[in-house]
């Protein structure tokens, strides 16, 4: 029994050293620039992303107007030539 828990203090010695030597690392003025490049390019995909979605819902708007107005113009189309099959009909049908 005496070894176990010898064992424990020792691990938890050693993970205490760890610890406080991966904290100290992490403070180091490189660190820190290094967790100031990684949120800056966080935050620049974000706007990238936000600029992107824009972008697109944009697009998407113009093609949808786009539609539109192709499907009106293909309807005049269609419609003026039922009218011209609609008028030939008449003609034959009163001849």
């Amino acid at each position: 029994m005496e070894c176990r828990h010898g064992n424990f203090w020792i691990g938890l010695g050693i993970g205490s050293i760890l610890g406080a030597v991966a904290y100290r690392l992490s403070r180091t003025a490189k660190a820190k620039q290094l967790e100031s490049d990684i949120y800056n390019a966080i935050h620049r995909i974000g706007r990238d992303a936000e600029i992107a979605a824009a972008e697109a819902e944009r697009k998407a708007m113009n093609l949808g107007l786009k539609a539109v107005e192709t499907g009106a113009k293909v309807a005049d189309k269609v419609a003026e030539e039922a009218d011209k099959v609609v008028g030939k009909a008449k003609d034959k049908w009163e001849k």
